[in-house]
């Protein structure tokens, strides 16, 4: 079985529609039309803020695992990691307010996008709290699995927005032309 099965059995997994519908009315009720749900969506930028803030909590956990195996600073590897941890709410919540715009198949992807991600974040933190009185094996196993399921999540994030399109259809410019380039020949 390869990755584009396992994309497809995400984007036809029916049996989360429910919980997904109820999740998706109780978020836009949240946001409402108060201008946090556009503000959240990154309208001020142009394009969604989630991806930009994604880009911070995976930066700093995957240091803390070149930390952790390649330098054997644990005590970086833990403030890369907390470092992480402090980043991940607005990520979270940018996400979230990205996902209730989305369509059906989108939001299955996107619920298993977030599981996964829930699944790394919570080794993370356990990672981190175990930390606390010095770094063991368990501890570093620990963050590398949550690294792990972290990847899985941005796989399945990356197949949202270039395989499914989730995101870009706000999206006004396409590339630009190469007019300028003179003809090779």
């Amino acid at each position: 079985m390869n990755l584009e099965s396992l994309f497809r059995k995400a984007e036809s997994a029916g049996f989360l529609d429910g919980g997904s519908r109820f999740l998706q009315q109780r978020i836009q009720g949240a946001l409402g039309s108060s201008g946090a749900g556009a503000l959240l969506r990154g309208s001020w930028l142009g394009h969604p803020v989630h991806p930009v803030l994604v880009s911070l909590p995976i930066g700093a956990w995957v240091g803390a695992t070149v930390f952790d195996l390649a330098f054997r600073d644990h005590v970086g590897a833990r403030r890369l990691i907390g470092l992480g941890l402090l980043a991940t709410p607005p990520t979270l919540v940018t996400g979230w307010a990205d996902w209730a715009e989305r369509d059906t198949r989108q939001r299955r992807v996107g619920l298993i996008h977030a599981e996964a991600n829930a699944i790394g974040i919570t080794a993370m933190l356990a990672s981190y709290l175990r930390r606390r009185h010095g770094t063991d094996a368990r501890a570093v196993v620990t963050s590398t699995a949550g690294l792990l399921a972290i990847g899985v999540g941005g796989a399945l994030g990356g197949h949202l927005t270039y395989a499914m399109g989730a995101g870009v259809d706000g999206v006004r410019e396409g590339p630009g032309s190469d007019s300028r380039l003179a003809p090779v020949g």
